[in-house]
């Protein structure tokens, strides 16, 4: 994995952001114009029928989907000059989360990827002269940080710092976490840094690239995301054999049951765990809410038999 992380750091990427994330919304918008307006030519585009469109497109899309796809629309409309349509599309709200409907369920998302085909994943991102993406993976997958975290990560000495990305709810979602590591561990982590920070990428773009390469290395089942490698960290976590508290406290959470929704222990392995809490960290705050055995009703029960 050495030379992994060295490729990365030694390989640049010749996309800028503004470029990628354009080409990306604006290929959106014009998938979009394709199959939900086929018969108005482009030169007719207004923000009535766009809007219309998009609004009855709704229902079938998650709200996090509409929110980028709203965002690919006025952002094309801007591009071709058409301020006050793109200024429209901006302001258009999901009726899905404004009404209350029922929304589109979540895709099942693969939990667990190998180390073998981890490897090939970041290789195949080098190969196509990503970087940015490889760095990202590989950030993931040492810590555990939500995609969002990414760029907010900062090393000191032995010391991987990641500020959470979900503070909500009065302060009872999300959470900043210290962790420590071997040396060599938080240099690993240092390159991927090096690597990420080569360019100024959005995230909406390098999910993009990243979902286009996994698709290409594998064509069948289930294609992983970032987000598989959260899914495994946390499998990795269970099986390492630390507390509920300390695998909220890596993880980001606030509470001891999120654990429950990442990974299977079956499929963890402890010995790439390489993170813990800091010595000085304060876990106190961490509210206990998994369910707990009952070991007078256990022995109520080996009683009666």
């Amino acid at each position: 994995m050495l030379v992994v992380y060295e490729n990365v750091v030694n390989t640049t990427r010749r996309i800028s952001m503004n470029t990628e994330t354009q080409n990306a919304y604006r290929s959106l918008a014009s998938h979009f114009y394709a199959t939900h307006l086929p018969d108005t030519p482009l030169s007719e585009l207004n923000e009535f029928n766009i809007i219309g469109a998009l609004l009855r497109a709704a229902p079938g899309y998650r709200p996090d989907y509409f929110r980028r796809l709203r965002n690919a629309l006025a952002l094309d409309q801007k591009l071709r000059g058409k301020f006050w349509i793109a200024q429209e599309i901006n302001r258009t709200l999901n009726p899905v989360t404004v009404l209350g409907l029922p929304r589109k369920r979540k895709p099942v998302r693969r939990q667990r990827i190998s180390d073998e085909d981890f490897g090939r994943w970041v290789e195949g991102l080098l190969a196509d002269g990503m970087p940015v993406e490889a760095g990202a993976l590989m950030l993931i997958s040492m810590t555990g940080a939500r995609p969002c975290e990414l760029a907010g990560i900062t090393v000191d000495g032995q010391r991987i710092i990641i500020p959470g990305a979900k503070h909500s709810h009065g302060g009872l979602r999300g959470a900043d976490r210290e962790l420590e590591a071997s040396q060599e561990f938080c240099d690993l982590v240092r390159n991927a840094l090096e690597a990420f920070y080569k360019e100024d990428r959005s995230l909406d773009s390098m999910r993009m690239a990243i979902h286009a390469v996994a698709k290409k290395i594998f064509p069948r089942g289930r294609t992983p995301s970032m987000y598989t490698l959260r899914h495994q960290f946390g499998a990795n976590l269970k099986a390492s054999g630390a507390s509920r508290r300390q695998m909220a406290y890596v993880m980001g959470h606030q509470a001891t049951d999120s654990i429950g929704r990442y990974g299977d222990k079956r499929f963890g392995r402890a010995e790439a765990v390489q993170v813990k809490p800091a010595k000085d960290a304060d876990l106190s705050s961490i509210r206990t809410t998994h369910a707990a055995y009952t070991r007078s009703r256990s022995k109520a029960l080996r009683v009666d038999r």
